[in-house]
């Protein structure tokens, strides 16, 4: 089995795992979107070893994407059958090569067409915090994807990062090197060409090593969100997305205090009681401070199984609708787990860009007109 060995140096690694406990860890390496080398190791049986192994024969020297719908008659093609274990290393193989296909895509990008549309009357900008009382909701995730969609609807957006002590927009953008530089009007925002144009900012771009720990007090919390709402010269954009860290501290109550009246709240929780009665906190706190609610979104909501795109509630439903029948906050739509979410995230690519035809995109799309147009009260 001449393809069972690992890589050393490779452009997309997957691990899994089968029911049985056998791990199946795939390598691959490719080149301008064909597939040059694969090749695995696991402790599966022999017949499934050399069942990967033909796999690897037949793979290389393909185009990557036709090799996403490969199915097991066309690697047996002479009539043998495949081994039962042979799917979960079939299925690593597959999510080997849409994470080099991700890869490739951020190394040449394709050429962004400019979709702006002409605006007939100059708008104030509007400000949206992404907020949410609870941790691991997906804050980050949909804020990244809401500024992505408005920005594919040719809005100009920006998106900024005020999570001092865990800033995840730069790692989910896959920018670990960058200067932020001062120009003649303030701080310039790093400007994505090929992510529709879009500007960014987040203290991570400022750490000399990204695991370097941020030990700050209120004080210089305050003064670091003042700098990146009014100091970054962000221009003449239709949209600022806020990417908030979660509870009701420092950094959500300072940036709704420097906004001035002129920011709101969009909302995120997961279908669980736990989400729910920490999101209900944060309803609370824009009560407290005026702060004009566009609405809630339920993240989370079920998931995608990747084979036969059968969604599966993991969580308790209907959180999101009763959150919003009990505070009269509309609910803008609910977005189901995908396992395509955290490849895009980790390769830094936004989701909604590579997969702009999946469900999930036509939900964030359809939460971003929803909010196009739910203006902010005066």
């Amino acid at each position: 089995m001449q393809h069972y060995k690992a890589m050393h140096i490779y452009d997309a690694k997957v691990k899994m795992n089968d029911e049985q406990h056998y791990f199946y860890e795939v390598f691959v390496k490719g080149d301008r979107g064909m597939i040059t080398q694969v090749s695995f190791v696991s402790d599966a049986s022999d017949d499934v070893l050399q069942a990967l192994d033909s796999l690897c024969e037949y793979a290389e020297g393909k185009e990557a994407e036709t090799l996403l719908a490969t199915e097991e008659t066309a690697v047996f093609a002479d009539g043998s059958k495949a081994p039962v274990s042979f799917k979960t290393g079939l299925s690593a193989f597959k999510d080997a090569v849409q994470s080099y296909l991700l890869k490739e895509e951020k190394k040449h990008p394709m050429k962004i067409v400019n979709n702006s549309k002409e605006h007939q009357e100059s708008k104030e900008r509007r400000t949206i915090m992404v907020i949410s009382g609870k941790g691991g909701v997906g804050k980050s995730t949909v804020s990244l994807n809401i500024a992505v969609s408005l920005a594919q609807k040719g809005y100009k957006v920006g998106l900024v990062d005020v999570d001092v002590h865990g800033p995840s927009i730069p790692v989910m953008l896959n920018l670990p090197d960058v200067d932020v530089m001062k120009g003649d009007h303030g701080i310039v925002p790093v400007i994505l060409p090929d992510v529709y144009n879009l500007k960014v900012m987040s203290l991570g771009f400022m750490l000399e090593h990204p695991d370097d720990p941020v030990v700050w007090r209120g004080p210089l919390k305050n003064q670091m969100i003042e700098q990146f709402l009014n100091d970054v010269d962000w221009g003449d954009i239709d949209y600022l997305i806020v990417d908030n860290p979660p509870g009701t501290g420092d950094e959500p109550l300072s940036t709704a205090q420097q906004l001035k009246g002129k920011g709101e709240a969009l909302l995120v929780t997961t279908p669980q009681q736990v989400s729910t009665a920490d999101v209900s906190r944060s309803i609370n706190f824009c009560h407290k401070l005026d702060l004009p609610i566009v609405g809630l979104i339920e993240n989370m909501s079920g998931f995608v199984c990747p084979h036969c795109q059968t969604v599966t509630n993991i969580f308790r439903t209907g959180g999101g609708d009763k959150l919003s029948k009990y505070y009269h906050v509309p609910l803008l739509g609910s977005i189901p787990l995908d396992a395509n979410v955290g490849i895009a995230g980790d390769v830094g690519i936004p989701y909604v860009q590579r997969f702009e035809n999946s469900p999930i995109a036509l939900a964030y799309n359809e939460i971003c007109e929803a909010i196009v147009h739910t203006r902010r009260d005066k």
